[in-house]
């Protein structure tokens, strides 16, 4: 049983009532035992007085975005709930809410790059909330809304119930444009609960679904597509290409999913990253999974350039 405190990040652009869902969370039983990191864009956090009465175990992170130059503040406010988790018990879950106009990858990038939090928070939701009024034009001018959408496995939807609110068809095909593979929640919907998903359970490394429609380019910059791959894959090999890929092209590369049939197994495997950072691969236990297949998210890079960069790649190690 992992035994880390579940992280839930969540993200959305400015308005988009990230606070509000969590502030309502928080205030229920199931939530009343959450820790949280609260990020402010500017000097004075808001937010944070908001959710503050309902939870003592708050970090606050003013003056600036967890996606410049605070992740030192991250990691220091994590290990401090992690501290408070362990020594006086009652945290089951950190949520961490980012700035409206934060890109959420350095947040993840800062959990697998500290060995200290690796060891003791795991990643269990990234989850992107998207205002629907706002947003298909958020998403279309908004590269930090588009970014925000990517990462996320998760998406929510908010202010539905309002006569300014885009049709849900057009919103959703937005959100399709930038996450097929991604679950996408109405937050005014009668059977939605908080708790569902932001109750810690979830594993962000869930395996992708193998009948991802391709996407195309969303504002010329946000693509998302899945690469076959044939037969058993050469584990050793394949993750050194992956590395290699990641280091070179991981600022463009949002999301890498796939499932992968291995020579060094017999049951599938699936693996997941984020940009620059890879999460342990999952065996997937049950039947041999189907084809391998790998799933992008990315800007700037397209399916035409992995498949040449994977054959180029497969030459040189088999020479």
């Amino acid at each position: 049983m992992d035994e880390r405190l579940p992280l839930i990040v969540v993200t959305g652009f400015l308005g988009s009532g990230k606070t509000t869902l969590i502030r309502r969370f928080v205030e229920t039983p199931e939530g009343a035992d959450s820790g949280l990191v609260v990020n402010e864009f500017g000097e004075a956090g808001v937010d944070h007085r908001l959710l503050v009465h309902a939870r003592e175990a708050v970090e606050l992170i003013d003056g600036g975005c967890l996606c410049c130059a605070r992740r030192a503040d991250v990691a220091k406010a994590l290990h401090e709930l992690v501290r408070l988790a362990k020594t006086k018990g009652g945290l089951r879950r950190a949520i961490l809410e980012t700035s409206g106009l934060a890109d959420p990858a350095p947040v993840i990038a800062t959990l697998a790059r500290d060995p200290w939090l690796k060891a003791h928070v795991r990643l269990a939701s990234v989850v992107a909330v998207v205002d629907a009024v706002a947003g298909v034009r958020n998403l279309e001018r908004r590269a930090e809304a588009r970014r925000q959408v990517a990462i996320a496995d998760t998406v929510l939807l908010t202010k539905g119930d309002l006569r300014a609110a885009e049709p849900r068809a057009a919103l959703e095909a937005a959100l399709r444009d930038i996450t097929p593979d991604a679950r996408i929640l109405d937050t005014q919907n009668e059977d939605f609960r908080a708790r569902d998903v932001l109750g810690g359970a979830e594993s962000f490394a869930a395996p992708p679904s193998p009948f991802l429609a391709e996407a195309p380019a969303h504002a010329a910059d946000v693509a998302a597509f899945t690469v076959p791959m044939e037969g058993r894959v050469d584990w050793p090999a394949f993750t050194l290409w992956l590395s290699a890929l990641l280091h070179a092209h991981g600022d463009r590369i949002l999301r890498v999913k796939g499932l992968l049939r291995t020579t060094s197994s017999d049951q599938p495997l699936a693996i997941h990253g984020v940009q620059h950072v890879m999460h342990p691969p999952t065996h997937i236990s049950g039947g041999d999974g189907g084809p391998s297949f790998l799933v992008f998210i990315a800007a700037g890079i397209r399916k035409p350039d992995i498949e040449r960069s994977l054959a180029r790649a497969f030459r040189l190690l088999a020479a």
